[in-house]
């Protein structure tokens, strides 16, 4: 599969997804309440995720060297996030909307579970072209794993929100 047509899929997706908001449905579309509230409490999923995940796919179709499947991640460079920027700003192809869910979304993947388990001290780093950009230091190794964690830890206390304060204290 050419990255032009997975382009063309997620952007048929994230149109998809814009025009199926609640406001443009038809009475007959919309659905009724008890619906809503059946798929609240089966845990459907949160507007932002679907939007950061969106994110996240559109970075790895235009930076494959970059940012990986799940079970393939690798450091990223520091100040990464200025690079894509500033490579975003040259490319115009891709719309405003695009590279804004792009620059947002990389928050979310380098807070990832797989991408803390990948952040091994004199681990390689790499920048948006896969290339070598550095290695993890050991007390970058030991934050990352802190945060793991502490992540691990409001996973098994879900739904327990007296975790969530203490968890803020050791960042």
């Amino acid at each position: 599969m050419s990255n032009a047509s997975l382009k063309e899929q997620l952007q048929a997706v994230a149109t998809q997804l814009s025009d199926k908001s609640p406001d443009k449905l038809s009475k007959e579309q919309k659905p009724k309440k008890k619906i809503q509230q059946i798929g609240k409490a089966a845990g459907s999923k949160p507007k932002w995720l679907d939007y950061v995940q969106y994110g996240v796919e559109l970075l790895r179709v235009y930076f494959p060297s970059s940012f990986k499947p799940p079970n393939e991640v690798k450091p990223l460079k520091k100040g990464i996030k200025q690079d894509l920027v500033k490579r975003l700003s040259t490319m115009s192809s891709i719309v405003t909307e695009d590279k804004a869910c792009m620059v947002k979304s990389l928050a979310y993947y380098v807070n990832t579970i797989a991408y803390h388990k990948s952040i091994l001290e004199g681990a390689t780093r790499i920048d948006l072209d896969g290339n070598p950009a550095g290695e993890v230091l050991a007390e970058e190794a030991k934050y990352s794993i802190e945060r793991h964690q502490a992540k691990m830890l409001v996973k098994r206390n879900s739904g327990s929100t007296a975790q969530l304060p203490q968890m803020k204290d050791k960042m």
